[in-house]
């Protein structure tokens, strides 16, 4: 028996060994998966840090136009901190430079919402509850699109319950429509395109476009992404 482990081990051996080195290869490493950060950004001279929620560290950034810009919309001052959503990959420090400091760096690829650090939720909002929200104002509205409802406030009307419905795909976006479950029917038509739409209240920034269409009433603003969006849960994993 002792013969035959020994033979084993040997042909294991010459298995990973067939280059003739003598040194056996190690697997490659998994190329960098693009995901969804959520955190506080801040950025000025020699300074380009993002600190995730949920995480005590902050990672060196390689940033993209849009959110540039973004930063500069929001921040009141350099180094002043902001909260954002982006899309990008995780991957190791820079061996040199201001980024060396840092355990990893996160190189973006697009945004996909800013917020004033003073206005918003933030790092506290839930976001593993719903596929999206969307808001407007003057007058003020706010839609919420939940796993088995949607809701919808205003000033006049602190929440009106729909019922629960499936996305409807249409032209770079997705479409809701639904009827009250209150004694009185209502319609509701929620339509989501991708597209850029600032707050006028707060400044804040998103990238989709929402109209909001209540017993032929029709209310415009903009609107952000949950876990549950459609096509999100693939890439929401990476941070939170």
């Amino acid at each position: 028996m002792m013969a035959i482990a020994v033979l084993a081990g040997c042909d294991a051996e010459q298995e990973s060994d067939r280059d003739g080195s003598g040194v056996r290869e190690e697997a490659p490493e998994s190329a960098p998966v693009e995901g969804v950060t959520r955190g506080m950004l801040v950025m000025g001279p020699e300074i380009r840090t993002l600190k995730p929620c949920d995480e005590q560290a902050e990672l060196w950034v390689i940033p993209v136009e849009s959110v540039q810009r973004a930063y500069d919309a929001l921040a009141p001052e350099a180094y002043a901190p902001v909260f954002v959503e982006v899309r990008g990959r995780r991957e190791s420090a820079p061996s040199a430079g201001y980024g060396a400091e840092y355990p990893s760096q996160l190189r973006l690829s697009a945004l996909a919402r800013a917020e004033s650090a003073t206005e918003g939720f933030g790092c506290s909002e839930d976001v593993d509850g719903f596929a999206f929200k969307a808001t407007g104002q003057e007058p003020f509205w706010h839609v919420r699109v939940l796993q088995d409802r949607i809701t919808l406030s205003t000033l006049e009307i602190p929440s009106t319950i729909f019922e629960g419905s499936a996305p409807i795909p249409m032209d770079g976006g997705w479409r809701y429509e639904s009827v009250s479950s209150g004694p009185e029917t209502v319609q509701l038509r929620l339509e989501i395109r991708r597209g850029p739409c600032t707050d006028p209240m707060v400044g804040s920034v998103y990238t989709w476009v929402s109209t909001v269409d209540v017993g032929g009433e029709v209310r415009r603003g903009c609107a952000w992404e949950g876990s549950l969006a459609p096509g999100r849960s693939a890439t929401y994993s990476m941070t939170r």
